[in-house]
């Protein structure tokens, strides 16, 4: 992990698909069960969609999670079979570090990260996002950008 940075998230519009946790457990086979149907539904559309990959999580009542997967939306989104076209919004203040590795590390990562922020005094405020910046080839390579919305 890089060190923390506190900074603005711009909002984004992707396409996004999702799937709940059951339990907040079991996030790997939930990324693994929606992910390869949303690239599938994008390509067979031809709709454009980029790079960078975004991943976020949503708290549901009874502890379980929804675990959401998207890519960023062309210039002029679309509705679609498969996905669903979402804004997700600007944060004003987020906490930002830099993960780089195998995908096996990320929640460990993510709960120093997590551990950091409240120590800096910060409050949790809104979904917390992962961005995949650099995700081709052995995920050793993978580079991705933890976010955390704070007030």
């Amino acid at each position: 992990m890089t060190a923390i940075e506190y900074r603005r998230l711009e909002p984004v519009t992707v396409y996004a698909a999702s799937g709940v946790a059951p339990g907040g457990e079991g996030v790997p086979a939930v990324i693994d069960r929606i992910l390869p149907p949303l690239h599938g539904a994008l390509e067979a559309a031809g709709v454009e969609y980029r790079e960078p990959g975004t991943f976020w999580y949503e708290p549901l009542d009874g502890g379980d999670l929804r675990v959401w997967v998207s890519w960023i939306a062309g210039d002029e989104p679309v509705e679609g079979d498969g996905w669903q076209v979402v804004e997700l919004p600007a944060a004003e203040r987020s906490a930002v570090t830099t993960y780089r590795g195998e995908m096996s590390g990320i929640g460990e990562a993510w709960g120093a990260f997590m551990q950091a922020v409240v120590a800096d005094g910060g409050e949790f405020d809104g979904p917390c996002r992962e961005v995949y910046l650099q995700a081709d080839g052995p995920q050793s390579t993978w580079v991705t950008e933890l976010q955390q919305p704070v007030a």
